[in-house]
């Protein structure tokens, strides 16, 4: 059973934790879903799928957060749908937080979540 957990984190924002490996479908279909998505998708989907990499950037650098890179026209016209990752590891399970921009609304994400068969809790 695929599981996410949808909730907001400092400063209203939405955020969504679930396996890494269902993470870039899920980003692809919210971009699809808003009509919208620059670099900051492309971006984070490859940070995800070489996640053991990027992990090691992580806590070698001692950073919570991972963040895509972003076009600045894509930040003025509201393109922008990812404003930060969080990969985690905990017993052999890869997870990652994805911490919307704050244009993406709850029940955006909870309606695309829904339509791929997720089962949704949230925090």
């Amino acid at each position: 059973m695929k599981r996410a957990h949808v909730s907001k984190v400092l400063g209203n924002y939405v955020a969504v934790e679930l396996e890494a490996e269902h993470a870039p479908e899920f980003l692809e279909a919210l971009r699809d879903h808003l009509g919208r998505g620059g670099d900051d998708v492309q971006d984070a989907i490859r940070m995800i799928k070489n996640f053991d990499v990027f992990y090691e950037f992580m806590i070698k650098k001692f950073k919570e957060y991972l963040v895509p890179k972003k076009e600045l026209s894509d930040l003025i016209r509201g393109n922008v749908i990812v404003d930060k990752l969080k990969l985690i590891k905990a017993n052999d399970q890869k997870r990652v937080q994805i911490v919307f921009d704050r244009s993406v609304k709850e029940e955006e994400v909870i309606e695309v979540l829904r339509n791929l068969g997720f089962e949704i809790e949230k925090k």
